[in-house]
């Protein structure tokens, strides 16, 4: 599965700036795109850190969230893919 090769990903940061404006993070990237991120993702990104997993950011989410883990490995691998996608997040 593709999580258990993300599982030990290190995501790193890679946006100019961001602003939480109520429930929704805004995201500047270095090309200058605004991108508006959900509760969720916004989540995601503060526990990116630079030093947790993407393993480790799992966990924390179990523990606040009340989901199934299969469904959250599931929504983790498109969430990465799309930040991916967006320049939002590198995983090293």
């Amino acid at each position: 599965m593709i999580f258990d090769w993300l599982d030990g990903k290190v995501p790193q940061i890679s946006f100019v700036k961001k602003r939480l404006n109520g429930d929704v993070l805004i995201i500047c990237t270095d090309n200058l795109s605004i991108y508006y991120l959900n509760s969720t993702a916004a989540f995601f990104i503060e526990l990116a850190d630079g030093k947790a997993t993407v393993g480790d950011i799992k966990s924390k989410f179990l523990a606040r969230y009340a989901v199934d883990e299969r469904e959250l490995e599931k929504d983790f691998v498109e969430m990465i893919r799309d930040l991916q996608w967006k320049k939002i997040l590198t995983l090293e």
